[in-house]
């Protein structure tokens, strides 16, 4: 239990590596020897010290820090645990350690516990019920002087097995009573976390190294009308960037307020609508990623979505990101971009500024764009020209190298952003306006929990172009080969993929259960008894997945019932015997209960004056023999035994 309880704990808000590893030591130890009382009360002083000093160190975080007394909290609980499991057997513990190992539970419900919380909150439910009755039956056979009570493993298993009962319970509460409110505790959102190659600004200046890919994961999509087709070609966007100093893009301070009218989106750009269901990491930096471009946002979590100057979407607010975004699925068609039109452009002063390059550089953007005549041709003669260069994330080995004239007429390859920073800055060069972008490209589907995946791996930079009537509209330089750079090589991968669906679906149905999921799973129900036609196709298909799932459900509960009721205790063939005289008595008559003693039962016996006594005490004898003087009784005892029986059970019947 109390292994349970720290396991609980390190799946629900971590824990120091050194606490968790010293306290396991302990428990481990624990299961197999125990000190003798002399030891114990040695090793009593030191935990006295040791809990002494952690109790100090518990105040001075809560009156001098004032931060989150939890930890050192915890750290007390796990030292108290291994002091408790490792006393003489002698003490009688039991109690302490069955309230600090559900202490350990109970600290950690306070943040938001993964699927480990739940494999060890199972584990830790099954090992209390057996703990509990094995303990209580000792105990009692202890206030009545009975040295030893045999149990078996059958009786322990099928006790575990009792705590199906109170799953299914719980589950049926659970659902009845939804989640009122969320981070009530002030904790329940996920640590910041810093993503290399996202930040305020893209860089282009660093050299020397190698960019190292990192699976942590950052948004968990879902499509609820089913996911595109192109689903590596998705390009989460994040920020836009107009300032460029030659090596740092960054947002300008004064950037003028500017907002593409809706109505570009709905009539110009395609009418089939992408819904995106979009679980983020709360990061440093305030970005809601979508696909461009987003016209419409709803939120599920404490944040407040908006607009900034640049139309990038950015929050306010606490928790983290849970939002259902709302964007065209496709770009305008091509004809009607290359169709030259008039009408309002963005700040000249920002999506036009260029820092002071080479002039061959502005002499290589008209050479690449001569034969185009339209700003569609001439965005994708760049694109296409810088294809040809080779994408890698070794980074230039000096200094001097890193220049965006060495990458476009010596090194010719580089990461993304020294490919997105190219064309931003040749498009601008003859005067068409354009931003850099960055954010995340595709992902990887999750099977388990039909969403898609997006790391870090997938961090990505690119370019929006603007087009007059129609807004800005993405380009991407990069060659494909990026998807060779990105792919994770962690061989443990796989695995980590498939348990994030599992925790994806605890955190969706357990940690933000709210009335809406409660009112679909009612829905769903309801939906058994609806005749057929009044349902459309798609909620046919969902309520489908719900029998199943609902008839699965049963057929377990089914099987796990019988197979209970066919677990018959292992008997010694004299007490079998026995038993049978015991239900010939019943079924003659006799009142016969679990206290009836097997000299009681022959008084029962001999007290309506019945002929089967004399058989009866015979099998009484030798069953008692068997069972209490521990003798093993041969092949022709037992014969004996049986024919006593079947003259008992004749004679009680007549």
């Amino acid at each position: 239990m109390g292994i349970a309880g720290v396991v609980a704990f390190a799946g629900g808000a971590g824990v120091e590596p050194a606490s968790i590893f010293l306290t396991a030591i302990a428990l481990t130890t624990a299961l197999f020897w125990q000190p003798n009382p002399e030891l114990s009360a040695r090793l009593e002083r030191v935990w006295l010290c040791l809990a002494t000093l952690l109790v100090i160190r518990a105040l001075f975080h809560v009156f001098i820090i004032r931060d989150d007394v939890v930890i050192p909290v915890v750290d007390l609980l796990f030292l108290l645990l291994a002091a408790e499991s490792l006393r003489s057997l002698d003490a009688p513990n039991d109690l302490r350690l069955y309230a600090l190992s559900f202490a350990l539970i109970l600290a950690s419900t306070a943040y938001r516990p993964g699927i480990v919380f739940l494999a060890a909150f199972i584990a830790y439910v099954g090992l209390a019920t057996v703990t509990l009755l094995v303990g209580h039956v000792r105990r009692t056979a202890e206030r009545h002087s009975i040295r030893k009570v045999p149990i078996g493993p059958n009786s322990i298993t099928t006790t575990a097995l009792l705590t199906g009962t109170i799953f299914i319970s719980t589950s049926l509460v659970f659902i009845t009573f939804p989640r009122v409110s969320q981070g009530w505790t002030g904790r329940g959102g996920d640590s910041e976390t810093s993503i290399a190659g996202f930040t305020d600004q893209i860089s282009i200046g660093e050299h020397g190294s190698t960019i190292l890919g990192n699976p942590e994961i950052i948004l968990r999509v879902e499509f609820p009308n089913g996911p595109p087709a192109n689903l590596a070609n998705l390009r989460w966007r994040g920020r836009s960037y107009d300032r460029f100093d030659g090596v740092r893009w960054t947002r300008s301070a004064a950037l003028p307020p500017f907002a593409t009218p809706p109505s570009w989106y709905n009539e110009r750009w395609s009418n089939d609508v992408l819904e995106q269901k979009i679980f983020a990491v709360p990061l440093d930096v305030r970005v809601l990623f979508a696909l461009h471009p987003a016209f419409g946002i709803t939120t599920e979590s404490r944040i407040q979505p908006l607009f900034d100057n640049a139309g990038d979407l950015v929050y306010w607010g606490s928790g983290a990101p849970v939002y259902t975004a709302y964007s065209p699925a496709a770009p305008p068609p091509v004809d009607e971009l290359r169709v030259p039109t008039r009408g309002y452009t963005p700040s000249n002063r920002h999506y036009l500024q260029l820092p002071d390059l080479e002039e061959r550089i502005r002499l290589l953007a008209d050479l690449i764009t001569a034969n185009a005549d339209n700003r569609y041709d001439r965005a994708v003669a760049i694109r296409d020209w810088l294809h040809t260069f080779q994408y890698t994330r070794v980074l230039p080995s000096s200094a001097d190298e890193t220049s965006l004239e060495h990458f476009l007429f010596e090194r010719k390859a580089g990461h993304c952003e020294y490919f997105s920073t190219a064309m931003v800055v040749l498009l601008r060069s003859i005067g068409i306006h354009a931003r850099n972008v960055n954010g995340f490209l595709g992902g990887e589907w999750n099977r388990v929990g039909n969403y898609l995946v997006v790391t870090q791996n997938e961090a990505h930079s690119w370019v929006e172009v603007w087009f007059p009537e129609y807004g800005w509209v993405a380009f991407d330089p990069t060659p494909s080969g990026i998807g060779q750079g990105e792919v994770p090589t962690s061989w443990y991968w796989p695995g980590r993929v498939f348990l994030d669906g599992l925790q994806h679906r605890w955190n969706h149905w357990v940690l933000n259960y709210s009335v809406d999921e409660q009112a679909g799973i009612f829905a769903s129900l309801r939906g058994l008894s609806q005749p057929e036609g009044r349902q459309d196709n798609a909620a046919v298909d969902q309520d489908n997945n719900s029998y199943w799932d609902i008839l699965l459900l049963v057929l377990l509960l089914a099987a796990g019932y019988y197979w209970a009721r066919g677990v018959q205790p292992q008997h010694t063939p004299a007490t079998s015997i026995y038993l049978q005289l015991r239900s010939a008595s019943s079924r003659a008559g006799l009142e016969v209960g679990p206290s009836t003693t097997p000299h009681t039962l022959v008084e029962k016996i001999r007290s309506k004056k019945s002929a089967a006594v004399h058989p009866a005490e015979q099998v009484v004898d030798l069953y008692l023999r068997a069972r209490y003087g521990k003798e093993d009784l041969d092949q022709s005892e037992l014969h004996e035994m049986k024919e006593a029986l079947g003259i008992a059970s004749k004679r009680l019947k007549a």
